[in-house]
């Protein structure tokens, strides 16, 4: 009994944190979407003090307890979140150890042999955290880019270049992580580096359809074919992908609803039913 209570307060006190974090990003993408969030006002914003000792204690921790795959975690942090350091990081994944540590303290003799498993479980949590919200950031590009690459073939069927394409596009992107890429390309493009020099960049991101994007792009360059063409035969496609993975998606789903009813509303059912005529009969 004590180890369920102990589990329960432990999934109880992460639910809180990652509900708290999640309404703070929701209410941050919307602002920003409305154009009321100023990044330049918020930047120079004080935080209050509280949160920056907890970062600094934090930050501390991590350069005490250094971890060897800091280039790993920086990279990683850059695609997800920016304002979070390596160091900052692994403080935070030895907080998390420690404190699911002292979650189980009160078992007594129990916390002795469960308490490597809780470290490892707190350590490996925030890590699997930024290694879920980079996959699901990867999975909105997916969703997103088809009617971006769409709307770059509309405007440059229309006589715009590829840059001035970019910039307009980019505008209508709902997802932080492809409209930063973009601007990143118009960007350079802007500063006069040439097509081969910026997609090349981009034909090694994380995501398959960036990817992709960025070796159609090359390819419409180097043998001269019209881009817009190219950009508009690429969007059908990766259209079509977007709707064999959400097909597939909607299938797994129908399976995994048959586990709340096997395991939670078929076994109530029988005890309210089965279980009520077997304690009449007995009685």
């Amino acid at each position: 009994m004590e180890i369920i209570i102990s589990i329960l307060v432990a999934l109880s006190v992460f639910s809180s944190l990652a509900l708290g974090a999640r309404t703070r990003l929701r209410r941050l993408a919307a602002l920003y979407m409305l154009q009321l969030d100023n990044p330049t006002e918020r930047s120079v914003t004080p935080r209050p003090r509280i949160d920056d000792l907890f970062r600094k204690l934090l930050t501390r921790l991590g350069q005490f307890f250094r971890s060897t795959q800091e280039e790993k975690w920086a990279s990683l942090l850059r695609e997800t979140v920016p304002e979070w350091t390596p160091s900052f990081l692994q403080g935070l994944r030895m907080a998390a150890g420690f404190a699911l540590v002292l979650l189980v303290l009160p078992l007594g003799f129990v916390s002795l042999l469960i308490a490597p498993l809780a470290f490892a479980l707190g350590y490996r949590l925030p890590a699997f955290m930024i290694q879920r919200k980079r996959r699901r950031a990867l999975e909105a590009v997916a969703a997103d880019l088809p009617e971006i690459i769409d709307l770059t073939a509309v405007l440059c069927y229309s006589g715009e270049s590829l840059h001035r394409a970019l910039q307009h596009s980019l505008t209508v992107s709902g997802q932080p992580l492809t409209r930063r890429e973009l601007a990143r390309l118009a960007e350079r493009m802007r500063l006069g580096e040439s097509v081969q020099e910026v997609f090349s960049r981009l034909a090694g991101h994380p995501s398959p359809e960036l990817r992709r994007f960025a070796r159609t792009i090359l390819r419409a360059d180097e043998s001269g074919a019209p881009t817009a063409d190219i950009l508009e035969g690429l969007a059908s496609e990766l259209r079509a992908s977007r709707r064999e993975r959400n097909r597939i998606k909607a299938a797994r789903a129908s399976i995994l609803v048959l586990f709340p009813l096997v395991f939670l509303i078929l076994p109530s059912f029988l005890l309210l039913t089965v279980g009520s005529m077997i304690l009449g009969h007995v009685l």
